[in-house]
């Protein structure tokens, strides 16, 4: 099958080099790889990360896009740059090595641990600011809302956060540590039911921030009224 995708007279020659290379260093190619329910190309495959620089560079400059369409192969598929990199690894690296030494499997190891690192910083930080429910909360665990009693200030009350019809009464105890006995034992959520569970999110990262913030300069006061000080304030012309 491989053989007769194209009319193209550097194919045979090509596909019979690579598999006498693989039978020779005791990975035979015994099957067709498939990809999207097709015959992976690896003639073309191998053709054009060659024009690109290598598996190497099409791994670090994230061209796996151009690769897919050169492969006529659908767009939609989420995980085309992964199978795409494996078949090569599987298939192509080592002949590649051989032949045209772009890179070694040391520089290819780093390639992969990069992109990997980078995925997963992109990945965080695209839910972080987003708002996506697995890291701001979600309908079994909501992030709490802030409410601190202080001794001088009295009880600040709860905060109420009402989003898209949740109503959710928490209080907050990441400040525990610096006020100790300043937070107000932790209530159970109160959410409405009926609802879907994308629309109960609890809190977003601005109103996190902003919540945080608060407290902690409630806390501060608190702080500062235990003992005494002299505050002098300097007041020049205004």
């Amino acid at each position: 099958q491989l053989y007769e995708l194209d009319e193209d007279p550097k194919r045979k020659e090509f596909l019979d080099d690579l598999f006498g290379f693989m039978q020779k260093r005791g990975t035979p190619v015994n099957r067709i790889p498939i990809m999207a329910k097709q015959v992976l190309d690896l003639y073309t495959l191998y053709r054009l990360g060659g024009d690109k620089g290598g598996l190497v560079e099409v791994i670090n400059k994230k061209i796996w896009r151009e690769i897919t369409k050169g492969l006529n192969l659908p767009t939609s598929i989420t995980s085309a740059a992964f199978t795409l990199r494996t078949q090569y690894m599987k298939y192509l690296y080592p002949y590649e090595c051989e032949k045209r030494a772009l890179s070694s499997p040391g520089e290819l190891q780093a390639a992969i641990d990069s992109n990997r690192r980078e995925g997963r910083r992109q990945a965080f930080g695209t839910a972080l600011f987003t708002g996506t429910p697995a890291l701001l909360g979600s309908p079994k665990m909501p992030l709490p809302a802030l409410s601190i009693s202080t001794h001088s200030c009295g009880q600040l009350g709860q905060v109420h956060t009402v989003k898209k019809g949740v109503s959710v009464i928490a209080e907050d105890s990441v400040l525990a540590a610096a006020v100790p006995g300043r937070i107000a034992i932790p209530r159970r959520e109160k959410l409405e039911t009926g609802e879907p569970p994308e629309k109960k999110v609890a809190l977003t990262a601005e109103e996190q921030q902003r919540l945080v913030q608060h407290a902690l300069q409630h806390n501060l006061l608190a702080m500062a009224s235990q003992f005494p000080m002299n505050v002098k304030i300097s007041n020049r012309g205004s």
